[in-house]
């Protein structure tokens, strides 16, 4: 059903009024099982085809990504879509929409055990992350964790540090150059926005930073949570859930199209996923 879902939504670019620029892939475009059923790269080829006719397609990656691949392996495949020869192994970048208005796409697995060779210090790091919370056996078992604790298990991570200063960096410069961001991450940042076992490890440092720059952060848009979410901060910037097609019903899509325009923003939901006005000008 999911493949169909996602041939529709070419399509429904495909016959749009207007031409289509990109799209951005959020993660989680594979199933977490296809390894164990040795099925990835015949799995990963099939859907990747459905991508062909589009314009350039921007992946981000999610936990179901890393079961079945490494991080190295990612890297050299399909999926990789920034420059990574001074990052590697990390996956991130900017994206640019129009003059003064980009994306800055994060990797939210930076810092995580997935996709990680366990004899290096990135993988220690990870886990000693991980282990301040979690002392559970089983790294994906929740019993003993309270509340927002509840993220501390191995199906999500985080970003490094050098991920969250080059953020900044990226920030102040949209800053200076008076533009305007769309950040996307796959794993959320806002506790209302989604689930408590599904939000980034060390999202208040992500918080933190887009609160800082509130003038130039418009909104946060993720996957991850299957159901979805949406919050709208104090800071006045959107958190955007976006609601997985793996959860949808037969005929029941979910996908969007963001629309620009001078003033404004349009995120257009398709099935279950909600349209979004976003103000370019903050009052």
């Amino acid at each position: 059903n999911s493949l169909k879902l996602v041939r529709e939504a070419c399509q429904h670019w495909l016959n749009a009024k207007h031409s289509l620029a990109f799209v951005v892939q959020l993660g989680d475009l594979i199933d977490g099982f296809c390894a164990s059923n040795n099925s990835t790269e015949n799995d990963l080829r099939t859907i990747l085809k459905e991508f062909e006719k589009l314009p350039r397609v921007y992946h981000l990656w999610g936990n179901h990504e890393f079961y079945n691949l490494t991080r190295n392996q990612l890297l050299a495949s399909p999926l990789c879509s920034f420059d990574t020869k001074e990052i590697s192994p990390s996956h991130y970048g900017t994206i640019e929409i129009c003059p003064n208005l980009r994306i800055i796409a994060l990797d939210t697995y930076d810092l995580s055990l997935l996709g990680i060779d366990e004899n290096t210090e990135r993988y220690d790091q990870a886990m000693s992350t991980l282990r301040k919370y979690n002392q559970n056996d089983n790294v994906n078992d929740r019993t003993g964790l309270d509340g927002y604790q509840q993220r501390f298990i191995q199906l999500n991570g985080g970003l490094t540090q050098k991920q969250l200063t080059w953020l900044r960096d990226q920030l102040l410069h949209a800053r200076n150059h008076h533009d305007k961001v769309l950040i996307f991450g796959h794993i959320p940042v806002h506790p209302i926005a989604a689930d408590e076992i599904a939000l980034l490890w060390n999202y208040e440092n992500v918080l933190d930073l887009l609160w800082e720059f509130d003038d130039v952060v418009l909104a946060y848009l993720a996957g991850h949570c299957h159901e979805g979410g949406y919050y709208y901060d104090e800071k006045r910037i959107h958190h955007i859930t976006l609601q997985a097609i793996v959860e949808c019903e037969p005929d029941i899509n979910a996908f969007a199209t963001v629309h620009v325009y001078n003033q404004h923003l349009v995120i257009e939901g398709i099935g279950r996923i909600n349209t979004y006005r976003i103000e370019l000008l903050k009052n």
